[in-house]
């Protein structure tokens, strides 16, 4: 008897190891439809924040008048990619001009973010596409927020209308720009998910 709830709990185990392995069409396209920014700043200080608030303003007007144009996160992640210099050089100046000195590295990484709420736009924990933007040693308070789909540079009614213009699909909108009741329940339920396919992937 033993032996046969042995077979079950193995047979239960694969099963559910089968199912977390499949395709998950709705959150992949949720985390692959945006790229974040996350900008630190050098330390805690107030000069320092004061800093990291007008790189990031800098920045944020720079990608607005370059990612406006595109509907397409990949065309985004290229135009991005492809002006990690030009973000650097406008940190730089924008730092200079406020009589600060400090190296400046931006890059495009994937970086695990926690749940985050914008006005009427909540996005889950899990690993994002991000311009990471550090700011000489990159050790005080950082900010992030959503770079494309251009939700930080636009008011929050426009959530919606740039995260379908981007490619996420309805269900996954109503996920995101609603925060409570069941779309909270689903919220809850495509964080477990991600955590546990990073536990499956560590494992094979």
């Amino acid at each position: 008897m033993k032996k046969q709830w042995y077979y079950v709990v193995i047979l239960g185990a694969l099963a559910l190891i089968f199912f977390l392995m499949l395709p998950q069409k709705s959150g992949e396209n949720l985390y692959d439809s945006v790229i974040r920014i996350h900008v630190l700043a050098n330390s805690d200080s107030a000069e320092d924040q004061a800093n990291k608030l007008l790189v990031r303003d800098a920045i944020l007007d720079f990608a607005k008048n370059r990612l406006d144009a595109f509907s397409d996160k990949c065309e985004a992640e290229e135009a991005i990619g492809a002006s990690l210099d030009v973000i650097e050089s406008i940190a730089h100046e924008t730092l200079n001009q406020n009589g600060c000195d400090m190296p400046v590295l931006a890059t495009l990484t994937e970086e695990n973010y926690p749940t985050r709420d914008y006005d009427n736009l909540s996005l889950p924990q899990g690993k994002y596409l991000s311009l990471q933007v550090k700011i000489g040693n990159a050790q005080g308070k950082n900010w992030w927020c959503v770079l494309f789909p251009p939700i930080c540079q636009n008011s929050a009614c426009d959530a919606e209308e740039a995260l379908l213009e981007a490619g996420m699909d309805e269900e996954n909108v109503k996920t995101v720009t609603i925060k409570e009741g069941k779309y909270r329940i689903r919220f809850k339920i495509l964080e477990w998910w991600g955590k546990a396919r990073e536990k499956i992937e560590s494992v094979f």
